[in-house]
């Protein structure tokens, strides 16, 4: 897309917001909005306070970039390199998952229920799959007497995930470590109080027909949980006996249809105490077991 002929920043504006209406961009006015702001490096009050100031040559090839690379399906998180979760922004690329609102529920279930062993005591906690670290740098920084060791399989996941706990200040209280799923824990020997999983839950043969923009542009390795979506909850409960100490806690998100399985697979440990937490929507979004607690 050409914006040269834009001569202001509310003709960039407009112009941007027709652009993304005719390829079917839902809320392209917002989105315009968003990528402009981004582009000029100002808020949303200097944004129209300027509305009538010369469009910046530089700022409107970035925005016209970014306007092409909308239309065509790419996320505007990538765009823009951040993603908000829990009150902090985080650093996100096509190496990892975006994190979703529905997960902060994930969080606040693993706040909620560590109260169970002291509002002072310091715990460790695993995050499996943390991918940009969206999770298990949250913990860190909302509680600061927890160790927190993050564990995935890729690399470049990890590197995000790192970067973010430099952002926030917690890096040198999270330990990341590279493996699937609990082995890295096993392996090294760690204990932990808490393991806490927002795992790959969605069917291999749903792929396909899912919108292109996760699709397509969100790594398949955080989306894939096998044939029936349930091959992760698997390996992670069975493998947790290895490296939960008791009592200890474990919480899961889970996708849609699945808190039942999930919660099945958990009553099945020696005292297991299981819970469903629903998300902000009312669906079935967090299975979790208190296991060894005294009931």
């Amino acid at each position: 897309m050409d914006g040269g002929h834009w001569k202001t920043i509310e003709e960039a504006y407009r112009g941007g917001s027709r652009y993304l209406q005719n390829r079917g961009v839902d809320t392209p006015r917002f989105v315009s909005e968003l990528l402009l702001r981004n582009a000029l490096g100002c808020d949303r009050t200097r944004l129209f306070m300027r509305f009538g100031e010369p469009m910046p040559p530089e700022a409107a090839r970035k925005f016209s970039h970014w306007l092409e690379l909308r239309s065509a399906g790419f996320p505007v998180q990538y765009l823009l390199g951040e993603q908000e979760f829990y009150g902090r922004s985080f650093h996100v690329n096509p190496a990892v998952l975006i994190p979703r609102p529905e997960t902060e529920t994930l969080v606040e279930t693993v706040l909620r229920e560590s109260r169970r062993f002291g509002e002072k005591t310091p715990l460790t906690a695993v995050d499996v799959g943390t991918g940009s670290g969206a999770i298990a740098v949250t913990l860190a920084a909302e509680k600061p007497l927890w160790r927190i060791c993050a564990v995935d399989r890729s690399a470049d996941a990890l590197g995000v995930a790192r970067k973010n706990g430099v952002q926030h200040g917690v890096d040198d209280r999270v330990q990341w470590m590279q493996g699937d799923w609990l082995e890295p824990i096993s392996k090294c020997g760690l204990r932990a109080d808490l393991v806490v999983s927002n795992p790959p839950y969605i069917p291999s043969g749903v792929i396909d027909g899912l919108d292109a923009e996760v699709r397509e542009h969100e790594p398949r390795m955080a989306l894939d949980g096998g044939i029936d979506g349930l091959d992760p909850f698997r390996h992670l409960i069975r493998q947790l006996p290895d490296v939960l100490n008791l009592p200890g806690l474990i919480a899961l998100e889970v996708g849609d249809g699945q808190s039942g399985e999930v919660a099945a697979m958990l009553r099945k440990l020696p005292e297991s105490d299981v819970f469903i937490v629903p998300d902000l929507a009312g669906r079935p979004r967090v299975v979790g077991a208190r296991i060894g607690f005294p009931r």
